[in-house]
């Protein structure tokens, strides 16, 4: 078994990197020693051709303890970085064992395969299954893929840099020529003028979620390209002015470096004629790109120090500086003063979030969090879980307590104590406050009776509604509307009722085993996102992550913690990696690799790195009007941080200046802000109750709400939906009644449901079959549709039924309808009628000599005299559905027939 070349050529590159560095520093120092060494053991590795790994000496272990020194003279950060990279992959090198891979492989395959067969068999398939199994067909077979092929004429893929290398396999053979079945997505002859694909490779993010910036270079270069495709650059952009675009063509013209695989180059973009710097306008000194520096007391502060430094002063800058002072330009081109609403907040990733949420509620500015996942942590959930657990069970006094120091108890933990002292922390206990005055207590027995009243009604409830009681019931929402972020508590307490329902809909069939889980979740801090908010036009600070903030963008971005660096996942969890476009796969299990498992794992490394470019360029586009890059930097300045990426391009100048100046960068300036912070306790959210207290007339505010309750109690009496169906009710009374000698116990039931029996019997009637059958159909009929409780009845609804029936299929109404084309039976009607909403159901529609009729069937008690007369009670009736008809099947209505079954009569009412 040799290496494959894609590793080996990796391995051939190494060693002469290392080669040619040898020869820059021929010196035995530190780093040269480290660099001779992985220069020797990756040339035995390519010698030897062997996949299975290299044993290291003691001597060359020793040879590779140290690491590569920054600081050593003569050495620049290229050559640092370079050495820092051969070093790691041979020490790496020594940790391949092949054949524990090849064990770990015999044991797992058989495994993996049985667990698929069991799963697919079970009707279950993962995503990336379906996506498989797409690709295997319309590879793997012809029809399928000829079918495919002919059925579309053209695909146009937008975002295709975040796009599955999958799905590009799936779309290669989609848009392949007709007639061909190529069997390697790389052979495929496309169809010209098929393929149509809209991506900026400068914005592929998306890494984690599968997308591969190497696939995509090699299905654009080598495919797209490779066959007369034409490539159009966009570079005109919408969203930016000029002085924020001039910047990010500096930075990343220096910062974007083609590399093979890994980074496309740099394509500069440029603003749209409406965006140019000042629109025309005299200039606004806030739409600008800045950078803000946040010193402290200590000038190296540590991380945890420095992150707090930063929220503090991007809170008092908004607050003093930005929101209602700042001036911009709205999408309208008018201008504005920065709102909350304007801003967002930028950051790589929402673990530190909770820095910079202290000081904006401290300041009592409004914010949302879009994406942030501790929605178990957040102090609504918390007290709503505690409810839960209370009332489910009356012995938790844990969650008693916690119901209790909630708003809905609103005790001190004095007042606790002091209920504990006499044993009332109990609320199957209420009977015991007889007696006691206390304001207090008699609050807290007010609560208790709630709570055993809750527990008592929801034993037999489903959990869903269960849980939907008792938010109705208890005050939950309302206390939760009155918190500083009201529309994200009311609507995290929504999400968690539907979660509830959904888990009672999943088999957990019993509240105690939803509350059990969400107690579980709250102590555990599960990850969950908050329940996201619909109101787009919420006057609040966004603050999310970058990649969630792509193909967005807001007036004023503000890019926090730039200092900062994400931390890396350790390479101690077991794992399997693929790489699509070598085809390899590879383990890492603990310490131990497989060859094909480090080289991929190296090239995801490299991968991250250039990646984290782009996601800068990404965040750094969103901004319209103003652009600020925060930054308070650390004791220690680690590479990867975006500080370090933009002290690459501005030539150090954010670190070596201790003063605010202006940066060049590229065409564009960069304003350097430093600032200094100091830190204070933290406090509760400012208040007014020191304010003087406004004079209010309250006279205008209360005759407001009384016309308000007037016009409720008014639109509550009216009701929204009309419908002449309720008028059967009135029928009934009129037509349906038996002769006094024939009533039954229940005849007042059986007038409406002989005329629901007769509707519903004649909907399912053939009007092309033979009336002579319907005595034998009717048995069966009525054993299916009469309920049990009717049962003893049933002879005398048979009767009428055939009584009714045998008169109508013996009438000339009857077979009109059977020389007529039925076009509907039973058609439900919906519409707008003065003001509210009508709804009814049409019993027959049908079409005779080209003309539209509709029929109702009436199965009242009537003399053939008093038809005229009697047929005017339903005049309303013909003239709501004859309209319902018109407006909706755009055709005239030519008759309206009221059709009397017991007479066999058809009665047209004009309309």
């Amino acid at each position: 078994e040799k290496i494959p070349q894609p590793i080996f050529a990796w391995l051939k590159s190494l060693e002469e990197r290392a080669s040619l560095l040898l020869q820059r520093h021929p010196e035995e120092r530190s780093n040269e020693k480290l660099v001779r060494a992985s220069h020797a053991i990756l040339q035995k590795f390519l010698r030897s051709g062997d996949p299975g790994g290299y044993e290291l000496s003691e001597s060359g272990q020793d040879s590779l303890s140290g690491n590569i020194s920054k600081k050593l003279k003569g050495w620049p950060e290229e050559d640092v970085a370079e050495a820092q990279e051969i070093v790691r992959a041979a020490r790496a090198l020594c940790q391949v064992d092949d054949s524990l891979s090849r064990g770990l492989c015999d044991l797992l395959i058989p495994f993996a395969e049985n667990f698929r067969e069991a799963f697919t068999r079970e009707g279950m398939i993962s995503f990336d299954g379906l996506l498989a199994r797409a690709r295997t067909l319309v590879r793997d077979c012809p029809t399928v893929r000829e079918a495919l092929k002919r059925r579309h004429q053209a695909i146009l893929i937008d975002e295709f840099q975040d796009t599955d290398p999958i799905q590009y396999e799936i779309l290669i053979y989609l848009a392949e020529e007709i007639g061909r079945q190529a069997k390697d997505w790389r052979k495929v002859k496309l169809t010209p003028g098929k393929l149509f694909v809209v991506g900026d490779p400068k914005q592929s993010i998306y890494a984690f979620r599968r997308a591969d910036i190497e696939a995509y270079l090699e299905v654009v270069e080598k495919i797209i390209k490779a066959q007369n495709g034409i490539e159009c650059r966009l570079s005109a952009n919408f969203r930016s002015h000029g002085k924020i675009l001039d910047v990010v063509n500096g930075v990343f013209d220096r910062l974007i470096q083609p590399r093979d695989g890994l980074q496309p180059d740099y394509v500069a973009i440029e603003p749209a004629p409406r965006k140019s710097t000042d629109d025309g306008q005299s200039p606004l000194p806030f739409r600008k790109v800045a950078i803000r520096k946040v010193r402290g007391e200590d000038e190296k502060p540590d991380t945890e120090t420095a992150r707090r430094l930063e929220a503090e002063s991007l809170a008092r800058w908004l607050e003093e500086d930005v929101l209602g002072k700042a001036e911009i330009v709205d999408e309208n081109g008018t201008k504005t003063v920065v709102q909350p609403k304007h801003v967002a907040i930028l950051l790589r990733k929402l673990t530190d979030v909770h820095y910079y949420l202290e000081p904006l509620r401290r300041r009592g500015l409004h914010y949302v969090v879009e994406g942030e996942r501790h929605f178990y942590a957040v102090q609504e959930i918390i007290d709503a879980v505690n409810l839960l657990r209370a009332i489910d069970n009356p012995h938790d006094k844990l969650a008693l307590v916690g119901v209790l120091r909630s708003p809905l108890g609103g005790l001190t933990d004095a007042e606790i104590y002091e209920l504990h002292r006499q044993r009332l922390l109990d609320y199957q206990a209420a009977e015991r406050f007889k007696g006691n005055q206390k304001t207090t207590f008699s609050n807290v027995k007010e609560l208790y009776e709630l709570l055993s009243r809750l527990r008592r009604e929801i034993r037999t409830l489903p959990v869903g509604e269960a849980i939907a009681r008792i938010f109705d019931s208890a005050p939950v929402r309302l206390l939760a509307a009155t918190t500083f972020h009201g529309e994200q508590a009311v609507a995290n307490l929504e999400k968690l009722r539907q979660q509830a329902e959904l888990m009672g809909r999943e088999g957990l069939s019993t509240l105690k085993e939803v509350v059990t889980r969400f107690g579980s979740s709250v102590l555990e801090i599960k990850e969950e996102a908050e329940s996201a908010l619909a109101e787009e036009n919420l006057d609040a600070i966004r603050i999310l992550s970058i990649h969630k903030s792509k193909g967005l963008e807001f007036p004023v971005v503000v890019l926090a913690g730039c200092h900062t660096v994400l931390k890396q996942a350790g390479d101690r969890e077991p794992a399997v990696l693929q790489d699509w476009s070598t085809g390899l796969a590879g383990l890492r299990a603990e310490s131990h690799w497989s060859l094909a498992g480090l080289y991929i794992a190296e090239k995801a490394r490299l991968r991250e790195e250039e990646e984290q470019k782009r996601v800068l360029y990404v965040a750094m586009t969103r901004a319209r009007e103003h652009l600020m890059i925060s930054c308070a930097p650390a004791e220690r300045s680690r590479a990867g941080s975006y500080l370090s990426l933009l002290e690459e391009t501005l030539n150090e100048e954010i670190a070596a200046r201790n003063e605010s100046h202006l940066i060049t960068a590229g065409d564009g300036t960069i304003e350097l802000q430093v600032v200094r912070e100091s830190l204070s306790p933290p406090g509760r959210a400012r208040t007014t109750a020191q304010e003087e207290p406004l004079q209010m007339d309250w006279q205008p505010y209360a005759r407001l709400w009384q016309q308000r309750a007037r016009e409720c109690e008014s639109a509550l009496r009216t009701p929204l939906f009309l419908t002449p169906t309720l008028l059967k009710l009135r029928e009934a009374e009129l037509t349906e009644a038996l002769p006094e000698r024939e009533k039954l116990p229940v005849s007042s039931e059986l007038p409406l449901l002989i005329g629901e029996l007769a509707h519903r019997f004649l909907e399912n009637w053939d009007f092309g079959d033979d009336p002579a059958e319907f005595r034998a159909r009717l048995e069966p009929f009525l054993d299916r549709w009469i309920e049990p409780k009717q049962q003893a009845n049933r002879e005398q609804l048979q009767r009428e039924l055939e009584e009714i029936l045998a008169s109508f299929f013996s009438s000339g109404a009857y077979r009109e309808l059977s020389s007529s084309r039925i076009l509907g039976r039973e058609v439900p009607l919906l519409i707008p009628w003065d003001g509210r909403i009508m709804e009814g159901v049409i019993d027959l529609l049908y079409e005779r000599e080209g003309q539209l009729f509709l029929a109702d069937y009436k199965t009242d008690r009537v003399e053939k005299k008093d038809l005229a007369r009697h047929a005017e009670n339903y005049r309303h009736q013909t003239t709501i559905y004859s309209e319902a008809a018109r407006r909706s099947l755009k055709r005239e209505v030519a008759g309206f027939k009221l059709v009397f079954l017991r007479l066999g009569q058809a009665f047209e009412v004009s309309h």
